[in-house]
């Protein structure tokens, strides 16, 4: 766990100058859709993309649609809107009870890749359940800090404050924190985040786990050509073979 003292939350400024960074995102499309032609097609198998906070599958359905042009079997998470472990309904085993079934159907370990607290979720499902994990990617997600380093924290206890103990949750999303030892972890961040303070996406990096810095904002960074890159050259290593992201590639996207 990193020592939150140090850590400041984005500022309302950078929240606000976060969406218009999305649009640079969104750009980037067109103005870098060379390196989308340069990443690596996948092997077919079966990766669930996890949307972020008060964001549903419609928010993720440009990048499902861009991993099956790669070959992939992208499924979304049908939950509904994400409102975290804090809406009176259980929705980590809601979640595992969801990969347990495109588990099953697929007959293959599957991959998540979490946007933001999705990313969260991801990772704590692969933490209970490795068998069925091919692999966790996260997205701008607070994954090794507190939840009050992120813009949002102060809007998520006005909305939920009164259905939850604020200590519980902060247990909860501590233990979330903890490696997962045998299932392969990227955690893909931005130190241009006006959401999620970059430090608390910053893992210990291990044989299994790596931080992948990219130029882009919070909210864009579903539709960023450079975050597609390298999910597509992450998802496309053989299952149980997994290798860190060469450093040479890592200065070319950051």
């Amino acid at each position: 766990m990193q020592k939150q003292k140090a850590i400041k939350p984005p500022t309302k400024l950078d929240t606000a100058l976060d969406a218009l960074r999305a649009v640079k995102d969104v750009a980037s499309l067109v103005s870098e859709r060379s390196l989308l032609k340069k990443a690596p097609k996948g092997d077919g198998h079966t990766v669930m993309v996890i949307p972020g906070f008060l964001t549903s599958d419609p928010a993720t359905s440009f990048i499902r649609n861009r991993l099956r042009k790669l070959g992939y079997n992208a499924q979304p998470w049908r939950l509904g809107i994400n409102l975290g472990p804090a809406n009176g309904r259980d929705i980590e085993n809601l979640l595992i009870e969801r990969i347990k079934e495109v588990y099953l159907t697929s007959g293959h370990r599957i991959s998540l890749v979490g946007w933001s607290l999705g990313g969260v979720l991801a990772r704590e499902a692969a933490r209970r359940f490795p068998d069925m994990i091919r692999q966790v990617i996260t997205l701008g997600s607070p994954v090794s800090g507190s939840l009050e380093n992120t813009s949002l924290w102060d809007l998520y206890v006005k909305v939920f404050g009164r259905n939850v103990s604020i200590e519980k949750l902060e247990e909860r999303f501590k233990q979330a924190c903890q490696p997962v030892p045998h299932v392969p972890f990227t955690s893909i961040y931005t130190k241009q985040d006006g959401i999620v303070a970059w430090q608390i996406s910053h893992v210990e990096e291990t044989d299994m786990s790596q931080n992948i810095n990219v130029r882009a904002s919070h909210v864009g960074i579903i539709f960023n050509p450079r975050v597609l890159y390298v999910i597509a050259d992450r998802l496309a290593q053989p299952d149980g073979k997994w290798l860190r992201l060469d450093e040479s590639i890592q200065r070319v996207l950051g």
